[in-house]
């Protein structure tokens, strides 16, 4: 495939498809004004509804917390690819494969903070702010963030780091940027894990309808201001509903001085504080919606495909048939573990991680690096056991094409499944 048509296996989906999501839009941020109208009213006349909403009100941390510009995870690095800083961390030994990170929504690098230090031993390491995200430029205009552009400033990313090619992780909306790249840009991508992320073909239209980011959601953004300031009104709510974990876990980050600082949420807070911090996320699904890749292309590198079993944003389903467009493949299904398992379940999940990545490698571990190294059952004693880590089976009767067969070649596990 040369880079003149590269990218001809998008397409777009039909006008009057287009033209449905736009009127839908339209109604949903009329009903949005008439109920700021509504409250502004309420507010006027009823001082008890303005105590509460003061009560309400989110207070945003006006400063970075320290632990995010700390150099205790990685470097911060950044690159200019013409007009569009972006930034990324990175650790581990540049001479190594390089390892790209790529997060969701709404996130930043710091969403890989269990995986950058483990993978790190064996490659080299690089988490990126996507653009539009935390201290990678903003750019607002909405052709920013078409699925070309990002694949190619991605791509431009890579030479600039002198990375021929890597191999990607990404989560959510970085699963989505990674499915594209490796159907547009196949020479630069080795392996490829999509987290929690079904393929752009198979999302858009099977959300299911108590996602926090479903159908209705997806055509209230498409028009610009209205969606970013009640994506920012609503902020602490909207991050707590995607990272419930993370206030479960109760986990706080200590300063260089020793003592303790911002939790994880105050980080944040402080990362979506402001109407432009929503901007560029909402211009990647103001895009992605209308593009679809062309029937019968695959991913031709080998590829693993992981979720949690108790994933509400997306369709298991949805997220085992993105099989059908990879050539080479592996899934797999983490217990007790939602939209995010490679922040709820890290120890499973960089476990199989590095058993795809390394494959018949030997991963050899120092004595007082398993010793600190926190166990969930039988595979925080058996390092990269990939085969004892879970014991759930994908069911979906009559969804399992005869094209799959069960994994007999990693040790019998019920739930890996890869195509023959």
């Amino acid at each position: 495939m040369t880079k003149s048509n590269q990218y001809d296996i998008l397409r777009i989906v039909p006008k009057r498809q287009i033209f449905k999501i736009y009127l839908r839009c339209l109604v949903a941020n009329l009903i949005l004004l008439i109920k700021w109208l509504f409250e502004s009213v309420k507010n006027r006349v009823n001082q008890t509804t303005i105590i509460r909403r003061a009560i309400e009100r989110t207070e945003f941390p006006n400063r970075q917390p320290n632990f995010m510009t700390e150099t205790k995870m990685g470097r911060h690095s950044y690159v200019k690819l013409e007009n569009t800083k972006l930034h990324y961390v990175e650790a581990g030994n540049r001479s190594n494969s390089t390892l790209l990170l790529l997060h969701g929504f709404p996130d930043c690098w710091l969403g890989w903070r269990y995986q950058i230090s483990e993978l790190s031993q064996y490659f080299h390491v690089v988490a990126l702010d996507l653009k539009g995200f935390n201290d990678s430029d903003k750019p607002m205009l909405r052709f920013e963030y078409t699925p070309k552009k990002v694949c190619e400033d991605l791509r431009k990313f890579l030479i600039a780091i002198s990375a021929k090619s890597v191999s990607i992780v990404g989560h959510d909306l970085g699963a989505i940027i990674g499915w594209l790249f490796a159907h547009t840009n196949p020479e630069m991508v080795d392996k490829f894990i999509s987290v929690a992320t079904p393929h752009p073909n198979l999302m858009w239209d099977n959300l299911p309808k108590n996602s926090p980011f479903n159908r209705r959601w997806l055509e209230f953004i498409q028009l610009p201001y209205l969606p970013e300031m009640e994506m920012k009104y609503n902020a602490e709510r909207m991050l707590k509903k995607c990272y419930p974990h993370i206030l479960k876990e109760k986990m706080y980050m200590t300063g260089s001085n020793g003592s303790v600082i911002n939790n994880l949420m105050e980080a944040y807070k402080y990362i979506f504080s402001q109407t432009d911090d929503w901007r560029g996320p909402l211009n990647y699904y103001r895009n992605f919606l209308f593009f679809r890749v062309k029937e019968g292309e695959t991913v031709q590198c080998p590829c693993l495909i992981i979720t949690g079993n108790d994933d509400r944003f997306y369709k298991l389903e949805s997220v085992v048939k993105s099989s059908d467009f990879c050539e080479n493949f592996i899934i797999k299904v983490i217990e007790q573990s939602g939209h995010a398992p490679h922040q709820e379940m890290s120890t499973e999940f960089n476990s199989l991680l590095l058993k795809f990545l390394l494959g018949k490698r030997m991963l050899v571990r120092s004595p007082e690096n398993a010793a600190t190294t926190p166990t969930r059952g039988i595979v925080g004693r058996v390092f990269g056991g990939i085969g004892a880590v879970a014991n759930n089976t994908v069911k979906l009767g009559n969804n399992i094409k005869d094209g799959y067969t069960f994994a007999s070649a990693l040790n019998n596990v019920p739930n890996f499944i890869i195509k023959s």
